[in-house]
């Protein structure tokens, strides 16, 4: 199984993508950060009558327009109006309502005219100068129309989202069921966090943590199952137990070409049906990719640097997972900004992700400064990082202040 790019890495993995997860009802205040399972329409016209868009006066705009400074309008105040009272009166010739910002504009009206331009005296307000119909009202349906579609699928439910169904009414939405996804760790060098380094050469496992954490963070119901060691009936029977509990399934470590690295041997063993093994990109070419379960669950064999397991779960494993929700965006977004220092490779066969971290300068530009080295096994860049700048095949050299492709985690 040969070397593959990255664009070819993710056409298999998208088109791998045979299903979404199953459709389920929740309320609003739980559905925010899941993605929209159906579509929705407005159930009314909004705004659903016409209101005042500021407190002030109710007024007949017609009669405003011979008012000004030297010979002001003199209208008499004939009582107020609070958002939520409904005024069924007509106004009178001559009158005007004091309204609050909110209220239903009263039958007649046709604008409001706002505190600071008039001069109240006793129960009559002055006015010095014409008031534009319409001016400070929202209108019935100004907003949105009957039946117009507020809700696409698949889209995500955002708190300004929640805003749109609650102000409907909507309490409950149908979203995509978040995916389940499995984080295993291996190396019988790892430990966990807390635990005591017993002897040289042991480290603390960073991957099944963080990868967790990112899944979490997006939406997906991770659970991480900690760290194994470099045991292949253990992780053999460990994997049978576990593998068809998740929509997906990530490993980390023991994916590359060394003796110890027993995940790519397992995979066969297990049924999983590898797509590719190795891709293009730095950092994290032994990236191995399968389904299984008659294509309908994925796994991810991501290499044990943390910055690699981490860099390709953002890349590879999230489109993925976005997908199977039913998303409509599978993308992290990207931004384009300036390098602060030049960036030089000896080896451009690659694609190259570098761990940035952004700033605007004075002028609202936005810029990219590298981490100070390109290590993928150097965990604090994690910490460090916003994204990854994307340096192209065949891209030795980008220079200072050169324009580059960000990737926001």
């Amino acid at each position: 199984m040969g070397l593959i790019s990255f664009e070819e890495a993710l056409e298999e993995i998208l088109s791998s993508v045979v299903r979404t997860t199953a459709p389920e009802l929740r309320f609003l205040d739980r559905a925010v950060g899941q993605v929209a399972a159906e579509e929705l329409k407005a159930t009314f016209n909004y705004p659903l009558f016409d209101y005042a868009a500021m407190d002030g006066f109710a007024v007949r705009s017609a009669e405003t327009a011979a008012a000004s400074p030297e010979r002001p309008l003199r209208l008499r105040v004939i009582k107020t109006v609070a958002a939520g009272e409904f005024v069924e009166e007509e106004l009178p010739p001559g009158g005007a309502y004091k309204i609050f910002t909110g209220a239903p504009l009263p039958p007649g009206a046709d604008a409001v005219v706002e505190l600071e331009k008039v001069k109240v005296e006793g129960d009559e307000v002055l006015l010095f100068e014409p008031v534009p119909e319409g001016a400070n009202v929202r209108f019935a349906g100004e907003y949105a129309k009957l039946g117009q579609t507020i809700l696409e699928r698949g889209e995500d439910i955002t708190p300004g989202k929640v805003a749109v169904l609650a102000a409907f009414g909507l309490g409950k939405v149908k979203v995509f069921t978040p995916p389940r996804v499995a984080v295993l760790s291996t190396g019988s060098e790892v430990r966990e966090p807390c635990e005591p380094l017993l002897r040289p050469g042991q480290i603390y496992d960073a991957n099944s943590h963080s990868l967790a954490a990112a899944a979490r963070r997006e939406g997906f119901e991770a659970v991480n199952l900690g760290n194994l060691p470099d045991e292949p009936k253990l992780l053999e029977d460990f994997l049978k137990e576990h593998l068809y509990g998740f929509d997906a399934f990530i490993t980390t470590g023991g994916v590359s070409a060394g003796e110890r690295d027993f995940i790519p041997e397992l995979v066969k063993r297990l049924g999983i049906e590898a797509k590719f093994h190795k891709v293009a990109i730095k950092p994290g070419k032994p990236t191995l990719f399968g389904t299984y379960d008659g294509g309908r669950r994925l796994f991810f064999g991501l290499p044990g640097n943390p910055v690699s397991a981490l860099v390709n779960f953002y890349l590879l494993v999230y489109p993925a997972l976005r997908k199977l929700q039913g998303a409509k965006r599978l993308f992290k977004p990207k931004v384009r900004a300036l390098l602060t220092e030049d960036f030089r490779r000896k080896n451009a066969s690659r694609r190259e992700f570098i761990r940035v971290r952004l700033s605007f300068g004075e002028d609202g530009t936005l810029f990219a400064t590298p981490y100070r080295n390109t290590s993928s096994g150097d965990v604090l860049s994690l910490g460090f990082a916003d994204g990854v700048a994307v340096i192209y095949e065949g891209v030795k050299e980008v220079e200072r202040n050169r324009p580059v492709e960000v990737v926001l985690f």
